[in-house]
């Protein structure tokens, strides 16, 4: 979250809620009243907040509610970028539409860098997974074979030389803070620098961040948010985080995710069978997994918790040192 990004004041929030509700139920929508929820997630590191609306389409009717969520963005152009993905995700043009739900977008307010879209119901695909196993991998695959073969084209490219040079400070500080496991984070690096896939010749769109903590499982379908880091580039780094942070899963909560190896081959599977025959698709994912799976045990040792909970910083810290370890 950025702890800086401005909030709206209240008469500027009726202002910007207002035209909102005009513009999705029509000019004689009046807003009544509305609460901020600034704590109903503590994923992400935006500022991202929760309005329940309500509202009554004449005076005197029966009062309506909506339920919207507002991120604000340090940049003009990184919120456009989502709204446009966003837009483009609706359109049977864009890919998606039948195979995955995404958020709509309502409005933008530009001075705050603000993004109002809907609020999309469903259950943690980390919850569910535990009882719909087969399905919601099989419903995962699918939706990321889905966006990969979309036709959006965000700017940006990711490579395999961003993933490493990312990497390498953390691979230091990961060596500071659990020496024992100094040498073999060291080899680590150094196997992934030896392996390094090239850029397929056809970069595609990628969702950067596609994992159970942005997914929602709808009435048999993926709910998909949180597009901050679309880019261009190898299907194969969507893949290797999917599969590294379902890993983690395994590890942490196998009463979720018991046998790990038959997820991931039900995964490649699915996928390989939702999209064209890719050679060398295998080998980068699993470059990919492996580098991720770093990433995330940083993210862990040194992501302290959203609301300053020391009990829970001290549990993160805990499950990246088991999972640095594979226990």
């Amino acid at each position: 979250m950025n702890p800086m990004a401005p909030m709206l004041t209240s008469e500027e929030t009726r202002a910007f809620l207002s035209s909102a509700l005009q513009t999705e139920d029509g000019a004689g929508a009046r807003l009544g009243g509305w609460t901020l929820d600034d704590r109903f997630t503590d994923y992400g590191k935006r500022r991202v907040v929760r309005y329940d609306l309500e509202f009554q389409m004449a005076e005197g009717s029966e009062p309506r509610r909506h339920l919207w969520v507002g991120k604000f963005y340090d940049r003009d152009e990184d919120a456009r970028q989502v709204a446009s993905v966003l837009r483009a995700l609706e359109t049977p043009a864009g890919g998606a539409a039948g195979s995955l739900a995404v958020p709509r977008v309502l409005a933008y307010h530009e001075a705050r860098h603000l993004l109002l879209c809907t609020y999309e119901p469903g259950e943690s695909v980390g919850s569910a997974i535990a009882r719909d196993t087969q399905e919601i991998l099989e419903a995962m695959a699918r939706a990321l074979a889905t966006l990969h073969q979309s036709s959006i084209r965000p700017t940006g490219v990711v490579s395999p030389g961003d993933f490493l040079d990312g990497l390498k400070p953390k691979i230091k500080d990961l060596c500071d803070r659990f020496p024992s496991e100094a040498s073999s984070l060291r080899q680590a690096y150094a196997s992934l620098e030896t392996d390094v896939p090239a850029l397929p010749a056809t970069l595609t769109f990628v969702h950067g961040d596609f994992g159970p903590a942005n997914l929602l499982w709808r009435n048999g379908q993926i709910v998909v948010l949180d597009f901050d880091k679309a880019a261009c580039g190898d299907p194969a780094s969507d893949l290797g985080n999917l599969l590294a942070q379902l890993f983690r899963m395994s590890i942490r909560k196998p009463e979720k995710l018991q046998d790990f190896p038959s997820a991931r081959t039900k995964i490649l599977e699915t996928y390989q069978r939702s999209t064209p025959p890719d050679a060398g698709l295998d080998q980068r994912v699993a470059w990919y997994e492996r580098i991720t799976l770093l990433r995330k045990i940083h993210g862990l040792a040194f992501r302290t918790s959203r609301h300053g909970d020391a009990d829970d910083t001290e549990r993160r810290r805990a499950d990246a040192f088991r999972l640095l370890r594979g226990e």
